[in-house]
């Protein structure tokens, strides 16, 4: 599976999870991504900075108390 068929994936659901973002992780440290797949990645950079995408780490309670 390449890089954005994963990150369509994660736009259909509006969820990227541990398992999607590791294996994101895995593909680019392998260096097996084509430019296209550079251009999703932009893509959900985006949507995560927007707020659209819910990420694991927005279910582990990583929330600093005031």
């Amino acid at each position: 599976m390449s890089i954005r068929e994963i990150i369509r994936e994660v736009l259909q659901t509006s969820v990227l999870t541990l398992q999607q973002e590791s294996a994101i992780n895995k593909i680019l440290l392998e260096q097996t991504y084509s430019l296209s797949d550079l251009d999703a990645l932009d893509e959900l950079v985006e949507a995560i900075v927007r707020k659209e995408i819910q990420t694991s780490s927005d279910y582990c309670g990583n929330h600093v108390a005031a």
